[in-house]
């Protein structure tokens, strides 16, 4: 049971530290920027509909925050012009949304981030765009420079999203749609981008996204591309990485529902990242915007959130953190999981942090953990003794999830971190409920 340690290079900035997932609306919001809508009030019950003015100004006053995390990539939820507050329905692919500022806030943003060794993410939506799309309303006035663009019945009817009436589906086996986005990812390229999320590509005609990739070989932000992807992740052929819930899912099943002991967790997570070209760079998710909060989904549970957001950074791969992740925020699923961040925390939260901040900072700071293979020592029931491992740098990683002490055959004594950091002397036995790790030799 083992996955050897990653031998690849390049790529070394999304390895480097945890992403931290934005939903542009709810994470800071910089009170200078006009608002071009009505706003409801920081820290209200989100809905589908109302606006918060989080914007891009706000996000780099947080930056000092991010940095101090360890953080290595801001993933940005669409920031183009669009009339929702998920802005999934693009309106302009060109502009930014003017309630989250301006071209220049976004270069300000990028430039600023790469001084403190942040990079920024952006979500590209090219399955679908907006109603609101000046090329969508000409296609559907008839445009014949634009027609083909989209499918566009001779009722006046056309092909969606999903059946959404305000998302019209491109047609990406148009070549001329291929060109298109091309010229997007060209565009914002030159505004410090660091790379590519995209949105529902499975739904992709054949050929399109292979087609993208050539046409911004030479481009730096077109190096990394993320698929959106659950439960299936044959079709991403052309992309360095899917979004990785699945590991997610294990964790929770691990560690709070017993719904897979240690044998189910380390395995399976063992298996989906050997499947994987490049394991080290594959993002994996508890929680997202389009899902409850891991602390909603642990139930309360702050032992289970504890257990299991230290793990998130102790396996292989890239861990996301939704925005408040890391402050055991809790919603159920859109739009409550899409709540504002804190504008000042409470005490909980505060505690939430402090207990989570180290373990980000570790995950930034250690190759074992951002480069390092998984080698399984013991398993036994819900107790597991694994190492990761990067040339000379190792570290041991021993939990039980279980509801009881186990005896290991392993010798597990001696000194350890426990999961609040403190040093502690383990015995013969693993005790319930717990997690340690140590440097090893």
């Amino acid at each position: 049971m083992k996955l050897e340690q990653a031998k690849a290079s390049t790529l070394d900035f999304v390895r480097k530290g945890a992403i931290y997932q934005i939903f542009p609306d709810r994470f800071a919001r910089d009170e200078s920027v006009p608002a071009d809508r009505e706003l409801v009030e920081w820290g209200t019950e989100p809905t589908p509909q109302n606006f918060f003015g989080g914007n891009l100004r706000g996000v780099e006053q947080k930056l000092d925050y991010l940095a101090d995390l360890r953080v290595g990539n801001i993933y940005f939820n669409p920031i183009f012009d669009a009339p929702s507050n998920h802005r999934y329905d693009t309106k302009s692919y060109f502009e930014i949304d003017p309630l989250l500022g301006t071209k220049e806030d976004l270069r300000s943003l990028t430039a600023a981030g790469s001084t403190l060794g942040i990079g920024v993410i952006l979500d590209g939506v090219f399955n679908h765009s907006g109603r609101e799309l000046p090329e969508f309303l000409a296609a559907k006035a008839g445009d014949l420079a634009w027609r083909d663009f989209f499918t566009i019945y001779p009722d006046g009817s056309y092909q969606t999203f999903g059946g959404t009436e305000f998302m019209p589906k491109f047609n990406t086996s148009n070549p001329e749609v291929v060109d298109y986005f091309a010229r997007v990812i060209r565009h914002w390229d030159d505004f410090g981008v660091a790379g590519w999320r995209l949105d529902v590509p499975y739904k992709f005609a054949d050929g399109f996204m292979s087609q993208l990739r050539t046409k911004t070989r030479d481009l730096s932000s077109a190096q990394y591309f993320v698929a959106e992807a659950w439960n299936e992740w044959s079709f991403a052929t052309d992309f360095e990485a899917v979004q990785n819930y699945r590991t997610g899912n294990r964790i929770l099943d691990y560690v709070h529902k017993h719904s897979a002991d240690s044998e189910d967790f380390i395995l399976d997570i063992i298996r989906w990242c050997g499947s994987w070209g490049d394991f080290s760079v594959l993002p994996h998710f508890v929680d997202s915007h389009d899902t409850m909060r891991f602390a909603t989904a642990c139930e309360g549970s702050r032992e289970s959130w504890e257990l299991g957001f230290a793990l998130h950074m102790l396996v292989p791969g890239v861990p996301v953190l939704f925005s408040g992740t890391e402050l055991a925020l809790e919603g159920a699923n859109d739009p409550h999981c899409r709540l504002t961040y804190p504008s000042a925390l409470n005490a909980e939260q505060r505690s939430a942090l402090d207990y989570s901040k180290p373990w980000v900072q570790l995950r930034g700071q250690s190759k074992a953990l951002s480069h390092g293979g998984v080698e399984v020592h013991e398993l036994k029931n819900h107790a597991i003794l694994f190492e990761r491992r990067y040339d000379d740098e190792a570290i041991e990683i021993l939990v039980n999830t279980g509801w009881h002490d186990e005896l290991l055959l392993s010798n597990v004594g001696g000194q350890w971190f426990d999961r609040n950091q403190q040093q502690v002397n383990l015995g013969d036995t693993v005790p319930k409920r717990s997690l340690y790790w140590r440097r090893a030799n």
